[in-house]
C-alpha cells in the first residue's frame, strides 16, 4: 500500500552566504503561498535581502588607489507558480532597492548612493526523468541596470543526494562577472542544503580572468 501524502509548508525561507577572495555576502528570504502549499499552483509573496562588502583598485590621477565598499539589497516581489508537466514556472514582479558606499569616494564608479527600481524574476525548474533535474533562474532590476542568471544542471547519485555543475552571469552598470563551478545538494521533503565552489571574474572584456576562486552555501526549510 502506498504511504501518506508528504505535508508540505505554506511557506519557506532561506538564509545563504556567497564569498570570494575580494567580496562576500550574506542574504535571505521567505516566500509564501497564502493559498496553498510551496508545491502548489498559484499566487507567491516574497520579500528578501542581503548585506555585503567588497574591495577593489584602480588607479586615479596617476595613482593606484584600493577602494572598500559596502552593499545591501532588499526587495519586495508578488509572482506566481504554474507547472507544465516535469516543468515548474515561478514568474515574479516587484520593486528592489540597492545600495552601494565606497570609501574612499570612486569619481569612476556609478555604483555610489541608493537606487530603487521595479524588479522582473523567473525561475525554471525541469525534472529529466527519475534522476536528472536542471533550474535557471533569471533577474533584471533598474537598480543600477542589475541583472543575473544562474543555470544548474544535477543528477541524484541518491534519492537525497544531487552533484551537479553550475554557471552564473551577473551584470550592472559597472560590466557583467561571470562564475562556474560544481555543487552537492541534499534535499528531504520540507528542505534542502546546498554547497557550490568553483571560479568567477570578469565576463567579455577580461574573459581570461576567470580565475577567482569563490564558494557559496545555501540553507532552505518550510515552515
Amino acid at each position: 500500500m502506498a504511504g501518506p501524502e508528504p505535508e508540505y509548508g505554506w511557506g519557506e525561507t532561506w538564509v545563504g552566504a556567497d564569498a570570494s577572495s575580494q567580496t562576500w555576502l550574506l542574504f535571505s528570504g521567505v516566500t509564501v503561498a497564502p493559498y496553498g502549499h510551496v508545491y502548489s499552483e498559484g499566487l507567491r509573496l516574497r520579500a528578501s535581502g542581503g548585506y555585503g562588502q567588497y574591495s577593489y583598485s584602480g588607479t586615479r590621477n596617476g595613482e593606484k588607489v584600493r577602494f572598500n565598499a559596502t552593499t545591501n539589497y532588499a526587495e519586495a516581489l508578488v509572482g506566481y507558480l504554474k507547472t507544465f508537466g516535469p516543468l515548474t514556472v515561478k514568474a515574479f514582479a516587484g520593486v528592489a532597492m540597492i545600495e552601494h558606499d565606497i570609501t574612499p569616494f570612486d569619481p569612476d564608479n556609478p555604483l555610489q548612493g541608493q537606487k530603487v527600481g521595479p524588479k522582473l524574476a523567473g525561475e525554471f525548474w525541469l525534472n529529466m526523468g527519475p534522476s536528472a533535474w536542471s533550474s535557471v533562474d533569471l533577474s533584471w532590476t533598474s537598480a543600477y541596470s542589475t541583472s543575473a542568471a544562474h543555470i544548474r544542471t544535477g543528477y541524484r547519485v541518491f534519492d537525497d543526494v544531487s552533484i551537479g555543475l553550475e554557471g552564473a552571469i551577473n551584470a550592472n552598470t559597472m560590466g557583467e562577472d561571470a562564475r562556474g563551478g560544481l555543487f552537492v545538494r541534499y534535499a528531504w521533503t520540507t528542505g534542502e542544503v546546498s554547497l557550490a565552489g568553483g571560479f568567477s571574474g570578469r565576463f567579455l572584456d577580461e574573459a581570461d580572468a576567470i580565475r577567482d576562486p569563490y564558494a557559496t552555501v545555501n540553507w532552505l526549510t518550510q515552515f
